[in-house]
């Protein structure tokens, strides 16, 4: 009983250390996850000049962007240029810009030129982390084509074009810089999210899986605790075949 106790003990300890390590992992993979969409962590000229991702919400809140049809998008552009233009290869209508609390480059506001019968809005306003980078967050998907007298072979998010990624080159206009287009639909940004946490579930259970036999293979008194525990559960039960078998014997003589 002495031994039970004492492997209970030792099993307590190893489950503690499995949920430290567990923790531990969970956090790496958020923090890589982190890096792999911050655009200001690309640095030398292998990095794409535009980055695309979806926003870092919980799955809670992943559904909900979804529905409303919001996605963002990077573009490089050269420092000096204050224009707040991208060429995406619609027609766009400024009707606003303002100084938001937490960014002090100012923000214009855009509805599509087709408005009314198109509903999307797009909202430009420069990196708070990088002035060299553009945010441009689209809300609403496009019923027309493109312009193809603004940038030919662009589609943004919900382009009429039938294709969820487009990759496209285009001018900062009034800078003559440069950057690479890669506008990624919220759909698809959820199915490579699914396919993420689907693999980072697997790996989890592999390691934890190793993780424990390497922890118990490692610590010789956990066998000589199994084999007496399991022993003494099979001297339990013969025991109690025997009981069984002397009550019924003596319920036959009695009779």
């Amino acid at each position: 009983m002495e031994e039970l106790n004492r492997m209970k003990s030792e099993n307590k300890k190893l489950s503690d250390i499995l949920t430290i390590v567990t923790r531990n992992y969970n956090d790496l993979m958020q923090t890589r996850k982190r890096k792999a969409v911050d655009p200001g962590n690309c640095t030398d000229n292998s990095c794409h000049n535009y980055y695309s991702c979806c926003d870092e919400t919980s799955a809670g809140s992943l559904p909900k962007l979804i529905k409303s049809n919001v996605s963002r998008v990077y573009v490089r552009i050269d420092p000096s240029d204050t224009s707040l233009v991208v060429k995406d290869g619609y027609g766009w209508r400024k009707y606003g810009q303002k100084v938001t609390r937490d960014n002090p480059s100012p923000r214009a506001y855009y509805k599509c030129s087709f408005a009314p019968n198109c509903p999307v809005k797009k909202k430009v306003q420069r990196s708070v982390n990088d002035p060299s980078l553009l945010v441009t967050t689209y809300e609403g998907r496009h019923h027309h084509h493109p312009s193809q007298a603004n940038v030919s072979a662009v589609s943004p998010p919900g382009g009429a074009t039938g294709t969820s990624t487009t990759v496209a080159t285009i001018s900062g206009e009034g800078s003559g810089s440069t950057g690479s287009l890669d506008f990624l639909d919220p759909l698809i940004c959820s199915k490579i999210q699914k396919a993420i946490a689907a693999t980072e579930s697997s790996e989890m259970q592999q390691f934890l899986v190793e993780k424990m036999a390497s922890s118990l293979t490692r610590n010789p008194a956990f066998t000589a605790a199994l084999a007496a525990a399991i022993t003494g559960r099979i001297l339990d039960e013969v025991i109690s075949e025997e009981n069984k078998d002397a009550v019924s014997n003596s319920r036959g003589f009695s009779v």
